[in-house]
């Protein structure tokens, strides 16, 4: 595995990362410019609540995901042994966690549109946009990845 295609790895993640937080900032801007619709459908309080629910259970469900899809491309590796595709499977297990941590700032806009309005759906964005932020790659996370799949690798 050369240098080259570890910093390749990361900058397309760093994109995807920056890509995702740029969408919570239009998220959060949508918020307040939009104005409020209401909903017809069920009470503000009603849709408040079911997008809170929602949006945490996604949001914070999103690393039992990571971690069971992460050990199925780890043991994927063990028996095929291609770093390019073990990095390439990160990737698209990165992009995956990074959709449905959006889906907590879509969870947010429902909140600011048609449930209590803006200044309580700010707080669910926000909280999707800082799970983002936790999940940014970094050479250590991309090292230590390769360096547990080798080692599950190595035990076969």
């Amino acid at each position: 595995m050369g240098e080259v295609d570890l910093r390749a790895h990361l900058l397309r993640m760093r994109v995807a990362a920056v890509t995702a937080l740029l969408v919570t900032l239009a998220g959060a801007v949508t918020a307040y410019v939009l104005p409020y619709r209401g909903s017809s459908v069920a009470s503000p309080l009603t849709v408040t609540l079911v997008a809170i629910a929602g949006s945490l259970w996604i949001g914070f469900s999103a690393n039992r995901d990571a971690a069971a899809r992460m050990e199925k491309i780890r043991r994927a590796f063990a028996v095929h042994g291609d770093e390019g595709r073990l990095l390439r499977d990160h990737w698209l297990v990165y992009a995956v966690i990074l959709v449905r941590l959006e889906m907590m700032v879509l969870g947010g806009l429902v909140i600011a549109l048609w449930g209590l309005g803006p200044v309580f759906g700010i707080w669910v964005i926000v909280l999707g946009g800082l799970m983002v932020a936790l999940t940014w790659p970094t050479r250590r996370k991309s090292q230590l990845l390769l360096g547990r799949a080798r080692a599950l690798r190595n035990d076969l």
